[in-house]
């Protein structure tokens, strides 16, 4: 079986503190937790090997025992094997019969990991540490408190207690382009509570907006999770919307379009009037300045609205109208069903 190298597996150096190997292991601990990652087959496997780790590297005698075997530690295992049971400075049998001996269970005190959920370990911290040649695969003693749950609870050992964050929650709101231009205040019903949402004005489709500690409690004093608000704009019947600029299409008459005139042009406030140049083209578009949505948090800047304009032919011509469009076309050299 293969040596184990369980700074490497915390990321710590090997003069590595307790403190900072008990804070490596928490980190990668809540990382990896297979509750954290129900979807990775190999967050279980990676979360043990992290909890093995921890458990000889914050024990003082383990620790002093592996960092003495080392990758060497085979060897002193051969001795033990081959009856000399004393390699070096290190007797292989007095460490064996101080962890329970063949015929004892072995004492196991609890650690961090219990509560975290650690504990399936590997053969080589087996040999080294559950018992080695004497009795392997020996079942340790464990005080595990039931159901204790990684995501949402804390954990004690000693006098120190493990803070856990609240969740986040994300949600989604529906509101009108009205509302968007103008700024609302919408009630909104999250985790059975109640609750008024701010929208400023000059919001985009799909901007989320962060409410902070609304989210789900922590636990063990643990601050509370965030709530995200993803605000989601109805279409419009009138506008559609790019950025902050607004764009509309409206009906202009044919003599308008050919003379010039004046038109009423919807906005977000009420109708505008604008001059319509002669001989102005189907399809053409009026730019009509600050009449677009508001500037997110701005408080005077605006968006432009544009306007295509839509050339509506008149219908039902009398006799009379038909003779001047003809000779109209005459003049202009087009020829006509009734030329």
């Amino acid at each position: 079986m293969n040596y184990k190298d369980y700074y490497k597996i915390l990321g710590v150096k090997k003069g590595a503190s307790k403190d900072e190997i008990k804070k490596a292991y928490r980190q990668l601990a809540r990382k990896h937790h297979p509750d954290v990652n129900p979807d990775d087959k190999g967050a279980t496997k990676k979360f043990n090997e992290i909890s093995e780790a921890y458990e000889v590297l914050s024990n003082d005698e383990n620790r002093k025992l592996y960092d003495q075997l080392g990758p060497d530690w085979k060897k002193y295992k051969r001795a033990e094997e081959q009856g000399g049971a004393k390699q070096g400075d290190f007797n292989w049998n007095q460490w064996a019969r101080s962890q329970g001996g063949p015929n004892r269970g072995q004492a196991y005190t609890q650690t961090e990991n219990d509560f975290f959920g650690g504990g399936d370990f590997s053969d080589f911290f087996e040999q080294v540490f559950g018992g080695g040649s004497f009795q392997r695969g020996q079942q340790r003693q464990r005080r595990t408190r039931p159901g204790a749950d990684f995501r949402d609870s804390a954990y004690k050992w000693g006098t120190e207690t493990i803070t856990q964050r609240g969740k986040d929650i994300n949600a989604e709101l529906e509101i009108t382009l009205e509302e968007a231009y103008n700024g609302t205040e919408k009630s909104v019903r999250v985790n059975k509570n109640q609750m008024k949402i701010k929208i400023p004005r000059g919001i985009a489709d799909g901007r989320r907006l962060k409410l902070k500690g609304r989210g789900q409690p922590g636990s063990g004093g643990g601050e509370a999770g965030d709530l995200y608000i993803k605000v989601m704009i109805k279409p419009h019947d009138v506008f559609t919307r790019e950025g902050d600029d607004l764009y509309t299409t409206v009906d202009v008459g044919l003599y308008q379009a050919l003379l010039g005139g004046v038109i009423k042009v919807p906005t977000m406030t009420g109708n505008v009037k604008i001059k319509v140049p002669p001989e102005s083209q189907p399809g053409k578009v009026m730019r009509i300045a600050g009449h677009g949505m508001p500037v997110f948090q701005s408080d005077s800047k605006k968006g432009n609205l544009y306007a295509t304009l839509q050339v509506k032919l008149p219908e039902k011509l009398t006799d009379k109208e038909k003779k001047l469009f003809r000779e109209l076309a005459d003049i202009r050299g087009e020829k006509t069903s009734g030329s």
